[in-house]
């Protein structure tokens, strides 16, 4: 009983300091962030009145639960030996025990909600190499092929005959790709096609990935990179907004077309290298 009740302490202790220094990490690094925006003030009044909303349900169930965990924990006497009082205590036990349980889960679910949005608002620090997308793209089949065949999912992928010589960031540019890759999994619930490929264009390098899923409604296409705007239960809805912020610190776009019932595209174009030094040396 010591064991847990110490457990229970400690899950105190730890969920709403933990809860608060979050939130002052937030209002102390989000004015770091550089906004697409023209108004960053407006748009980070935005965000955070969006976190805010984000944060709010966890919030209130971490509180709920600490307060019937509290509770539990009061009804039990061990001062009483009866046969009574010790299953009550078992049972007091058993349900506090069911309430950390819930509360430890949601504080897991609060510092996703608030690391995202950090990670959002950041200003990328992009550590640049040159380096072949086909190479970058094909570590990332080798490492996401055992995922998509645990979920039924037929994993293809087509790379340019050429190389696709560009300066990015690889850990930066394979966030975005595996979350695209996660997004299209999500969106084939009972298995499909994936397909990955890569293809030049004029001075541009492009990446696109498809899957055969549900599809997204032309109505939604049009918010679908803005923050908080999540189509799946659980999502943070910061995935897309990140990843084209991403793309875009490397002076590329990315874009999406989609058909109900057919599947999703996401293509990716980034400068080739040589082209990414002709335009910084145009406009310096």
């Amino acid at each position: 009983m010591k064991p847990f009740i110490g457990g229970v302490i400690l899950a105190l202790v730890i969920v709403v300091p933990a809860t608060a220094l979050l939130l002052r990490r937030v209002s102390r690094r989000a004015g770091a962030g550089q906004a697409p925006q023209a108004d960053p003030d407006e748009t980070l009044t935005r965000l955070t009145g969006e976190l805010a909303h984000e944060i709010k349900n966890p919030l209130s169930t971490i509180k709920v639960n600490l307060k019937l965990t509290k509770e539990a924990l009061e009804d039990i006497d061990l001062r009483e030996s009866s046969k009574s009082a010790v299953d009550r205590c078992q049972q007091g036990l058993s349900s506090a025990m069911r309430k950390i349980t819930v509360i430890q889960k949601e504080t897991d679910r609060l510092e996703q909600i608030v690391d995202g949005f950090l990670r959002y608002v950041k200003r990328p620090d992009l550590q640049l190499v040159t380096m072949d997308l086909n190479e970058l793209v094909g570590d990332m089949v080798d490492f996401y092929l055992p995922q998509a065949y645990s979920h039924s999912l037929t994993l293809r992928h087509s790379l340019a005959a050429e190389p696709l010589i560009c300066r990015v960031d690889a850990g930066a540019l394979k966030q975005v790709l595996l979350n695209l890759l996660i997004n299209a999994q999500q969106a084939m619930d009972g298995g499909g096609e994936l397909m990955i490929r890569t293809q030049p264009r004029p001075s541009r390098a492009v990446i696109q990935i498809s899957d055969t899923g549900r599809g997204i409604p032309a109505e939604k296409l049009t918010t679908i990179f803005q923050p908080y705007c999540s189509f799946r239960t659980g999502g943070t809805g910061l995935g897309l907004a990140t990843a084209k912020k991403i793309v875009e610190s490397h002076g590329g776009t990315i874009s999406v077309h989609s058909e109900v019932g057919k599947g999703t595209s996401f293509t990716i174009e980034l400068p080739l290298a040589g082209a990414a030094r002709a335009s910084n040396e145009v406009n310096p």
